[in-house]
């Protein structure tokens, strides 16, 4: 099930069965930003198989770098397949990827922010109180109003419990 579709019921049921909840990049947006890395992969692709003929010091040089874009384009590939970065939502606090974690006594407010240009996405700002930041996007949790309202319940939920 992809948690980034659902509700706040459905994210208080997973939370209490398994103890946290993961929402993983969405399927269709994954494939959407594959497809314009690929894209934008293809351009030197073509440029490199253009000049196949002209063997020259740029020539190994555009090689080398395109080695490299290849090998960053694969990377990308199965990040996105495989559903990364990923959010998790558990008992200790909330992590984005698997370096970016916010513990829940740590935890300051939620900013939802709506970009005015037409090409950024709305996202989540997660503040810490240490002044970390965690920046959610729409292509993990498709309604954000929903989960910082759902993040900020958890919290208060956290601190009643160690208050008590």
């Amino acid at each position: 099930m992809v948690m980034g579709n659902q509700d706040i019921g459905a994210w208080d049921a997973e939370l209490h069965r398994s103890g946290r909840v993961v929402f993983a990049v969405r399927r269709a947006l994954a494939f959407g930003g594959l497809v314009v890395v690929l894209i934008l992969a293809g351009i030197p692709i073509v440029s490199v198989v253009r000049d196949l003929d002209t063997r020259g010091t740029w020539f190994t040089i555009r090689v080398a770098l395109l080695a490299v874009l290849l090998a960053v384009c694969i990377a990308l590939a199965v990040l996105f397949l495989l559903g990364h970065p990923r959010v998790t939502v558990n008992a200790a606090g909330i992590r984005f990827a698997w370096w970016r974690q916010i513990p829940w006594s740590e935890f300051g407010g939620t900013t939802l922010v709506t970009p005015t240009s037409g090409l950024a996405a709305p996202y989540l700002t997660i503040i810490s109180t240490r002044g970390t930041k965690l920046h959610i996007p729409q292509t993990n949790v498709e309604d954000l109003g929903a989960f910082a309202a759902w993040l900020t319940k958890l919290h208060t939920q956290h601190r009643l419990k160690t208050n008590s």
